[in-house]
């Protein structure tokens, strides 16, 4: 079985959490054929045929960029091209590119949508791209969405909840792995826990003061990430012996460190684009992650099951999208009202303050995603919706 997957951009470049989903489906499913089309990072690069961790790559090159979208024909030309044998063509939405080939009838093979989010960063494309959405929409075999949050939020999505299928994401094996160590060592002091004072929670890095709770945020620095919010609340704490460390850049990232400048923030550290292993670093440095996004366009965070698979408490945000069914209120650790400063600040003010809260959320956290979030119990949900999907056609035929 053929598929191809197709969004506006994949790794190396920053892709994000979509490219993530599409790198988990093509590590889920090894026994299948797997190619993925998306445009190049900038107009100045051509068109390229290349492979990521043995996956074939094909970039087309973009004309321009607009509204943050690629606007490329030669991706349209591709589509055409590269799906003609495709077995399921897995479109990533939202792309309008993408839309716009289904709208010229140029996917070959069976149309699968993946439903991230929805396209209020397309606000002003609204009339036109939401006629767009709604042809996709009415053309695809399956949409796929990570939770039911995402279906119930969207009244879009709801009138096609018939085609729907709930897949939640997953973290890698190596994450679970990993994590599933690093939680083991500090259950048995093999590592440097607790916050200096004899604790459980584990801390290994040399990055880690000695006596400071480490508040970690990994994400894109764009608007709906709500780090504003973040930096804001971090300067309302009561406990003042936290450290707050931003992981990524993004659009915002000089009109943040501003604002923490203004604020008069001392331990906030921007820490930039990491590698993987650097990221995970930090996610084993950390106490908890805060992740206080403030729109749906946030559907699901696979960060936050990042630092869930090794045992570290998530704060989130109460969005009408798949984030709060991640991390549980009260269990993995605790859902806040999206943009409030004071819930925020109150929140990392009882985490910080308590250290056996913050572990018992932390062992929580791990049996959440070693439960429900690895690569074997979405590659079984695939492989039954893809198989089902076969035997209907078969059924037609």
């Amino acid at each position: 079985m053929k598929i191809t997957q197709i969004f506006k951009i994949y790794w190396p470049d920053n892709g994000g959490g979509i490219a993530k989903v599409m790198e988990s489906i093509a590590d889920a499913l090894p026994e299948c054929e797997h190619q993925m089309l998306v445009c190049q990072s900038s107009r100045h690069k051509k068109s390229a045929n290349d492979t990521y961790k043995g996956i074939a790559v094909r970039r087309s090159r973009q004309m321009f960029e607009f509204a943050s979208t690629p606007v490329s024909f030669q991706f349209l030309r591709d589509v055409r091209e590269k799906t003609e044998d495709a077995d399921f063509v897995i479109c990533h939405f939202p792309y309008p590119m993408a839309d716009l080939a289904v709208l010229l009838g140029l996917c070959g093979g069976r149309l699968v949508v993946w439903w991230h989010c929805g396209f209020e960063k397309y606000a002003g494309l609204a009339p036109f791209y939401g006629l767009l959405a709604r042809h996709t929409l009415k053309k695809a075999k399956l949409i796929l969405v990570s939770s039911k949050g995402n279906l119930k939020s969207s009244g879009l999505l709801w009138q096609y909840r018939k085609k729907c299928r709930v897949i939640p994401f997953c973290v890698s094996d190596a994450y679970v792995q990993r994590g599933r160590a690093f939680a083991a060592a500090c259950r048995q002091g093999k590592e440097i826990c607790g916050n200096g004072q004899g604790g459980r929670q584990c801390r290994s890095s040399p990055d880690s003061a000695a006596g400071m709770v480490c508040i970690l945020f990994i994400g894109r620095l764009v608007w709906y990430k709500g780090c504003d919010v973040l930096l804001r609340s971090f300067a309302k704490m009561k406990q003042k012996n936290c450290r707050l460390v931003l992981v990524g850049s993004g659009p915002l990232e000089k009109e943040l460190k501003c604002l923490a400048a203004s604020l008069k923030l001392k331990r906030v550290v921007f820490k930039g684009i990491l590698s993987e292993e650097e990221k995970i670093r930090q996610i084993e440095a950390c106490d908890f992650l805060v992740l206080p996004s403030i729109s749906k366009a946030e559907a699901f965070a696979i960060v936050q099951l990042e630092a869930m698979a090794f045992g570290k408490p998530v704060i989130n945000t109460a969005l009408q999208s798949g984030v709060p069914y991640v991390s549980i209120h009260k269990q993995t650790g605790i859902t806040v009202k999206p943009g409030s400063v004071r819930e925020l600040a109150k929140a990392m003010d009882e985490l910080a303050a308590n250290e056996a809260l913050r572990f018992a959320y932390g062992e929580n956290a791990l049996q959440r995603v070693q439960k429900y979030f690895t690569r074997q119990a979405m590659a079984k949900k695939y492989r039954r919706i893809f198989s089902q999907q076969n035997t209907v056609e078969k059924e037609k035929k």
